[in-house]
């Protein structure tokens, strides 16, 4: 009897730009699908491919009500198909992909996201820049990255991740590389999955598929302010955003002493207020985390950080929670 095949959901949301010839050809609304296709027939080759248009503007435009639809279209489809591979902008990828792996509690099979560094945006009326634009991107292997996320999909492997270049990247342990490459993306302390070197290796670290019953929980607080501690900053920037009737905030502080002195009575405030502040800081001591006025992260990326406190805030507001949720340690 022949193997049957694979059924991977293919979610565009962005970043489906793709080189053909001297074109540019992207999905911006639904029409886009099936003339997109025609330039990847290789993926059809690994699986059964249906396509879900979510969304077609530029990754900047993504808003978080945005995630609780993409976590609704992809747990609506779990008994349907074998993964899911979402195509999204690179620029808020990250927040995108690890807001949808708290959302999708205990969920049992892989969401891989990968996509394009070109903006949806290019077009052929862009005639004097395009060729440059093209020839700058075309060794990237957009292709590549969408074929290898596919065969990752169909793969022992349970884990919402970012395929990208030769690396697999568990989703909340991302980053942005920050010296030009055309992988995009770097793991942050375990959170490298898999490579691809003549064929994709998946490392031990990966969680694999089971029969544990996949949970949807979207609600979010999407009311979270941010602030960043410089020279001079003053706490009144901070009582601002506690007036501002912000329901969280996240704040980058200082190293060692991570509040300035004068910081203390507005803290002490937000905490009388119900306000959670969240002192982000991936070099503070764990002896910080004593403070009951404020919420150290020094274990996660910002960009996860952020997501999991909207998400947090919007299982709880209770502050005792809250702290138990934001140190709670998810390995997925």
């Amino acid at each position: 009897m022949p193997k049957s095949r694979h059924k991977i959901a293919l979610l565009f949301c962005g970043g489906s730009a793709i080189v053909d010839g001297e074109k540019v050809i992207s999905v911006q609304k639904a029409a886009d699908i099936a003339a997109w296709l025609k330039v990847v027939p290789e993926i059809s080759l690994i699986a059964d491919i249906e396509p879900v248009f979510i969304f077609g503007e530029d990754a900047s435009e993504i808003k978080p009500a945005l995630w609780g639809k993409l976590a609704n279209e992809i747990h609506s489809r779990i008994n349907k198909y074998d993964g899911f591979v979402v195509t999204h902008g690179v620029d808020t990828m990250i927040y995108t992909s690890a807001m949808i792996s708290y959302m999708l509690q205990n969920f049992n099979k892989p969401v891989i996201f990968t996509g394009s560094p070109l903006s949806a945006e290019v077009t052929e009326s862009d005639k004097q820049d395009l060729s440059g634009l093209i020839s700058g991107y075309r060794s990237l292997g957009v292709k590549a990255n969408l074929i290898n996320a596919i065969q990752v999909a169909t793969m022992d492997i349970a884990e919402t991740a970012i395929m990208f270049g030769n690396r697999l990247i568990r989703a909340r342990q991302a980053m942005k590389s920050d010296a030009p490459s055309f992988n995009f993306f770097e793991a942050y302390k375990e959170g490298m999955l898999g490579k691809v070197d003549f064929g994709i290796k998946l490392f031990n670290t990966v969680n694999k598929r089971s029969r544990q019953k996949a949970r949807l929980n979207h609600k979010i607080e999407e009311r979270v302010c941010l602030m960043q501690l410089y020279p001079g900053a003053g706490p009144e920037i901070l009582s601002n955003l506690i007036n501002k009737k912000c329901q969280g905030i996240i704040v980058k502080s200082f190293h060692t002493n991570l509040f300035p002195d004068n910081y203390k009575p507005i803290l002490e405030k937000a905490y009388k207020n119900k306000i959670p502040v969240v002192a982000h800081n991936l070099s503070a001591l764990d002896i910080k985390k004593k403070k009951r006025e404020y919420i150290l992260v020094n274990n996660m990326t910002f960009e996860n950080t952020f997501v999991r406190f909207m998400w947090a805030l919007g299982q709880t507001r209770d502050l005792g929670k809250l702290r138990i949720l934001m140190w709670e340690d998810f390995d997925s």
